[in-house]
């Protein structure tokens, strides 16, 4: 029984609640000590074209975009957009980045 909230939420994940889903994720996975401890994953519509994460995390980031993309997928959804290249990584106050 408490499998089916969770099944009805994830059936009906809306653009905004995905993105607030992988935000968080990528909150909790974007430490870092120097740039050598970030990654680049390509998470695709509608979670942005690239985020910077922990490079012990890109499996597990990559895991939770497949799965939350599936969730705003389902029903027909979808979407398409065109992706620049993503400027350099940097770790600025512990934080995993780009250089703006």
């Amino acid at each position: 029984m408490r499998l089916l909230p969770f099944l009805v939420l994830v059936g009906c994940a809306s653009e905004a609640s995905v993105q607030a889903r992988w935000d968080a994720f990528v909150d909790e996975h974007a430490s870092c000590d120097t740039v050598d401890d970030c990654a680049v994953v390509y998470p695709s519509c509608p979670l942005g074209c690239y985020e910077a994460v922990s490079a012990d995390a890109v499996d597990e980031a990559n895991a939770e975009a497949d799965r939350l993309i599936r969730a705003y997928e389902r029903g027909g959804r979808g979407c398409d957009y065109d992706c620049d290249i993503e400027p350099a990584l940097t770790c600025d106050a512990g934080r995993c980045g780009f250089a703006e």
